[in-house]
């Protein structure tokens, strides 16, 4: 019985896309708006799945890609492309689940961003809420930025250091330093306050 030869497979094509890109040259663009071209709209349906949202989804593609073409370096054969993809697309959409989350905090306790001016009514005591927007304004901004991805999107400190171009420890500190100083100026604050009612 004569067998029809084994076609390419999709891994050993996407491997090959793989590597095209990895090496350089006039071949790798082409390869990797390729492996777009093979992959997106596998990614988008799971990412749509896992959200339950078609706009949500989008930006996890643009996301998902967007971190395959940073770090593909860093991937090897050892397992098939499309498995190591599927990685990448379920840590997107965990970190745009963790800034929904974030975004619906934000919104139930603040409503906006606590570090700009606001007329909408606040769940918070606005005696509480006018201080922090005044104290947070008061901060580096670059502080004021950590403070806010960490605690308000809920961003870990690595997601954080990849947005702002920095290392891990480096936004640890920020935040730690910037929380410690919140707290300082809330405490005087308070202490002020006492020593006025008396």
């Amino acid at each position: 019985m004569i067998r029809a030869a084994r076609p390419v497979c999709d891994e050993d094509h996407d491997l090959a896309l793989v590597l095209a890109c990895q090496r350089g040259g006039a071949d790798a663009e082409p390869s990797f708006a390729a492996l777009v071209d093979r992959h997106s709209a596998r990614v988008r349906r799971r990412a749509a799945r896992i959200l339950g949202d078609e706009a949500e989804a989008e930006d996890v593609v643009q996301e998902v890609f967007s971190n395959v073409h940073r770090f593909l370096d860093r991937y090897t054969p050892d397992r098939p492309f499309g498995h190591w993809l599927s990685v990448v697309t379920l840590n997107a959409c965990r970190i745009a689940l963790r800034k929904r989350s974030g975004r619906e905090r934000r919104h139930g306790a603040f409503a906006t961003d606590p570090g700009h001016p606001t007329e909408a009514r606040l769940d918070t005591d606005p005696m509480l809420r006018d201080w922090l927007r005044v104290a947070l304004a008061e901060l580096p901004p670059t502080t004021r930025d950590c403070i806010l991805l960490r605690v308000l999107d809920g961003l870990s400190h690595r997601e954080i250091a990849e947005r702002l171009g920095s290392t891990e420890p480096a936004i640890k500190m920020r935040v730690r330093r910037g929380l410690r100083e919140l707290r300082a100026r809330h405490e005087e604050a308070v202490a002020e306050a006492a020593a006025s009612r008396r």
